[in-house]
């Protein structure tokens, strides 16, 4: 049974601007027909945000408010933010190199940097190593080790090829920057500011999945996309400074070519997130972080949209979700709804 969706945008009391009313009806018939059409797929929640109010929240299927997912990709631009945190406190340089934390590694390997592996032009495998995902044998650190032994593809910043591998490193360097584990800097850089108490990497203390290991709920992940197109600011706090979400949303592959992409249609990608669609000097419109179970969140910096789709569907097609994101933007632009009118 689908709950009633949250049709309404709030505003502060003191506020005297109108309520603004959205008719979201193509959104809700696209994600109803999305259930019957993807038999792995139990359910799915959305929520939408503009101008730091809740304009749509609607639940699908078995999914409620505290259901909580694996998220895949959609970790990225967490574990992204985490790093962001240690730049801003001087903790770490995007500018790091690996010889820096692990001087033991490959001399081919020694010059690549933080921002190389955070945006998939490490030269790193673009295959995930065996050790990703294995939380038995292997710990980050030995994890990282077997993945900078490994052969380069191509020589660092020169392509881009969206693997998982790099970011693995760049979390074994975090550690080592910080002496915290990894759970222990995702939970005092992202979690605890960002109020996500239901959001953690699945064995987080033992060789969590940097790139795509984390589990979330649609509130959750909410906070993130908000304070994100907020500029660094939700609740009243500032969590970063406006410009390194800008520096996030920069083409951090300089323009390299692909080597392999799952995404052809993006504009170059930054640090933990893909480059939807850009203005005519190249600033990002919309960022997005889709995971390969379909959780998809996004911004749009133009409409003041923040919005996240959480579900867990293998099978979904990649075109339902830019339709969703193309129905989400159409409901908000819809020159009816540009004054609002008194409830």
């Amino acid at each position: 049974m689908r709950l009633p969706a949250l049709l309404f945008g709030l505003f502060a009391a003191a506020s005297c601007r109108a309520a603004v009313i959205y008719d979201f009806t193509p959104v809700t018939q696209q994600i109803d027909a999305m259930l019957p059409t993807y038999p792995d797929m139990d359910g799915a929640s959305l929520i939408v945000i503009r101008d730091g109010a809740v304009i749509y929240e609607g639940y699908f299927g078995d999914y409620t408010p505290t259901t909580r997912v694996t998220i895949a990709s959609a970790s990225k631009w967490l574990s992204a933010l985490a790093i962001e945190r240690l730049v801003e406190n001087g903790q770490m340089r995007w500018s790091d190199t690996v010889g820096q934390y692990i001087p033991d590694a490959p001399a081919d390997k020694l010059g690549i940097t933080l921002g190389q592996l955070f945006s998939h032009t490490s030269g790193l495998s673009q295959d995930d190593d065996a050790c990703i995902g294995d939380h038995v044998n292997f710990t980050l650190a030995t994890c990282a080790d077997e993945i900078l032994a490994g052969a380069l593809e191509y020589t660092p910043g020169s392509g881009f090829a969206y693997t998982g591998n790099g970011m693995q490193v760049g979390g074994r360097m975090a550690e080592l920057a910080t002496g915290k584990s990894w759970a222990q800097i995702f939970a005092d850089e992202v979690t605890t500011p960002l109020d996500m108490p239901d959001t953690s990497f699945n064995f987080g203390n033992i060789n969590p999945q940097i790139a795509g290991g984390a589990s979330s709920t649609l509130i959750d992940y909410s906070h993130v996309v908000q304070m994100v197109v907020q500029q660094g600011w939700l609740n009243g706090i500032r969590y970063l400074p406006a410009g390194d979400i800008a520096d996030m949303q920069k083409d951090q592959t300089h323009g390299a070519p692909i080597v392999s992409s799952p995404d052809p249609f993006a504009f170059g990608y930054g640090y933990g997130e893909w480059r939807n669609s850009i203005d005519p000097q190249g600033v990002a419109v919309q960022v997005s972080s889709t995971g390969a179970f379909a959780t998809s969140p996004w911004i749009d910096n133009r409409t003041g949209v923040a919005a996240v789709f959480l579900t867990k569907s293998q099978d979904m097609a990649k075109a339902d979700i830019r339709a969703l994101w193309a129905n989400v933007h159409d409901v908000v632009t819809d020159p009816i709804f540009s004054a609002g009118f008194q409830d």
